[in-house]
C-alpha cells in the first residue's frame, strides 16, 4: 500500500480521536477531575534464536494526584503484570497473546466519597497486532497497533466478576535523530503517538468512549537491545455520567527489545522491536 494511503488512515484517526475527546468535553453538566500522573513501565522480550516465536514481560506502576493536589507522588493508582507470548511474522509485523495478567487499581480522587471506594482487582486477557513502515531507509518508523482486551473485573466487596471488552487503536511515529534505523545501537529517537479506547460488552453503559492518550517522548538505545523513554502523556478517561479524569504527567520507560542479545557485541544486530 502506498504511503499517501497510510497518511489519510492516519488523518482520519487523528481527526477521529480529537472528534470523540471533543465531543466528550462540550457535554452538558459535566465534571472534569484534574490529576498529576507519574508513570513507570519497565518491558523485556525475547525472540527465541532461529525461530519467529518468543516470549516477553512487561510491569506497570502509575502514581498520581488526587481531589485539589498536584502531587504526582501522593497516591498509587495503578500496578500491573503482564506475560505474553509473541508470533513474529518478518521484521515489520506481530501478534502478541497475553493470557492472563493481573491488575490493581485504586479509586481516582476527584470526589471526596472515592476515598471509601473499595481497590479494583482486574484478570485480564489481551490479543494484539502491530505492524510498521519505514521510510527514508528506516529514518522514519510508523507503527499500528490494534489491541483487544477482555476484562475481568471485581473488588473486595464482590464476589463475582464483571465481565467486559475493550478495544485500543493506537498509531505511534518514531523519527530518528542521530542514526538512520531504529535498530543501531545508540540510536537517538523521538517518539510520538495518539490512542484510542473504547469499551464493549453488556456492562458498559456510560463509558463507551473510554479514553483516548496523546504521548510525545525522546528516547534513547544503550547495550544494543536495551532503550530508555522519558515522556509527557496526556490521558482523558471517562469514569461516569458527566465525570471525566484528566490526566498529565511524565512517563518513564525501560524496554528490552532482545534480552539474550543484551549487552553484546554488535555482531548480533537487532532482528524486530516493538
Amino acid at each position: 500500500m502506498h504511503f499517501n494511503s497510510y497518511k489519510s488512515y492516519f488523518i482520519i484517526f487523528i481527526f477521529l480521536l480529537v472528534s470523540v475527546k471533543t465531543i466528550a468535553q462540550q457535554r452538558e453538566n459535566k465534571q472534569i477531575f484534574n490529576h498529576s500522573y507519574l508513570w513507570g513501565k519497565v518491558e523485556a522480550t525475547e525472540i527465541f534464536e532461529g525461530k519467529t516465536w518468543g516470549v516477553g514481560a512487561d510491569v506497570i506502576h502509575r502514581r498520581g494526584s488526587g481531589l485539589d493536589s498536584s502531587d504526582p507522588l501522593e497516591r498509587g493508582f495503578r500496578t500491573s503484570f503482564r506475560p505474553w507470548m509473541h508470533f513474529q511474522f518478518g521484521s515489520d509485523a506481530r501478534l502478541s497473546v497475553s493470557p492472563l495478567s493481573y491488575h490493581h487499581t485504586r479509586p481516582y480522587l476527584g470526589l471526596e466519597e472515592d476515598l471509601l471506594a473499595p481497590n479494583l482487582y482486574e484478570l485480564r486477557s489481551t490479543v494484539q497486532f502491530f505492524h510498521h513502515l519505514r521510510q527514508q531507509k528506516g529514518k522514519l518508523m510508523h507503527t499500528w497497533r490494534y489491541r483487544l482486551e477482555f476484562r475481568n473485573r471485581t473488588t473486595v466487596e464482590e464476589t463475582d466478576f464483571r465481565h467486559f471488552f475493550r478495544l485500543r487503536l493506537r498509531y505511534r511515529i518514531r523519527y530518528m535523530i542521530n542514526e538512520p534505523d531504529f535498530y543501531q545501537p545508540g540510536v537517538l529517537y523521538a517518539v510520538g503517538f495518539a490512542e484510542l479506547g473504547l469499551n464493549m460488552g453488556n456492562t458498559v453503559v456510560h463509558n463507551i468512549y473510554n479514553q483516548n492518550r496523546f504521548y510525545l517522548a525522546i528516547g534513547r538505545r544503550f547495550f544494543n537491545t536495551a532503550r530508555v523513554e522519558i515522556g509527557y502523556i496526556d490521558r482523558f478517561r471517562t469514569r461516569g455520567p458527566g465525570q471525566f479524569d484528566h490526566g498529565r504527567g511524565l512517563m518513564l520507560s525501560l524496554t528490552i527489545d532482545q534480552l539474550s542479545y543484551l549487552g553484546r557485541k554488535y555482531t548480533k544486530p537487532l532482528r524486530y522491536a516493538d
